[in-house]
């Protein structure tokens, strides 16, 4: 059975410093089309700072993949590389329920919820702005991160992903919604254990580190 493994299928013929460069504008393009958009649907933003912590969180990431380092160890397999794009993509399938009418209907509610998603998002941001030249969507390991958020939470991002998520299920709330939550969750904590594993591997004192922390709380 052949592995999933699009960098080591050319990277005979093709260097892979220039397939790393080949990856990066993919991204950079889609993202940045991202960015666009959100620009242009400030006006329809009915809480400001989530449309801030949304932008922040797209710019944080197009700046993390013009400066990021190539991989001590790359993502290979369907597991390490289709999985987390899967994960990556699902939030954006919650949008696709209208609006709780007991949440829209009453302001308080509604902004409870969107608080709670600006702070997640925020959260989000600051813990790709400290990964930032270690980002990455697939599971590789680039350099270990031990500050900022990373000394309380062992995996902030997927923390503040997966709270960010609960907000938009309670905002648009649906049967359909639930399930791809649950499955958000079970890739995150998946993509977790895995990056877990890949770490320990490579960077040997990451386990000084696990020894403080639970997956996503500090002990």
């Amino acid at each position: 059975m052949i592995k999933f493994d699009p960098i080591g299928w050319f990277e005979s013929i093709i260097p892979v410093h220039w397939l790393y460069r080949v990856v990066r504008f993919i991204a950079l393009a889609i993202i940045l089309y991202f960015i666009i958009v959100r620009v242009g649907q400030y006006r329809y933003f009915f809480w400001k700072p989530l449309w801030a912590a949304e932008t922040l969180l797209f710019v944080v990431v197009f700046i993390a993949f013009i400066i990021r380092i190539d991989p001590v160890d790359r993502s290979r397999g369907f597991k390490e590389i289709i999985i987390p794009l899967i994960g990556s993509a699902l939030p954006f399938g919650l949008l696709k329920t209208y609006p709780t009418p007991w949440v829209i209907a009453d302001l308080n509610r509604l902004t409870v919820v969107f608080a709670w998603m600006s702070l997640t998002t925020f959260f989000t941001a600051w813990g790709m702005w400290t990964l930032r030249r270690s980002f990455s969507i697939t599971v590789e390991a680039r350099s270990l991160v031990t500050k900022g958020p990373y000394r309380l939470v062992r995996h902030p991002v997927y923390l503040g992903e997966i709270l960010a998520a609960i907000s938009v299920v309670m905002w648009r709330w649906s049967w359909v919604n639930a399930v791809i939550l649950a499955m958000f969750v079970t890739v995150q904590m998946s993509r977790a254990r895995w990056e877990e594993n890949k770490l320990k591997r490579v960077f040997p004192e990451y386990r000084d580190q696990m020894a403080k922390s639970l997956w996503f709380w500090r002990i």
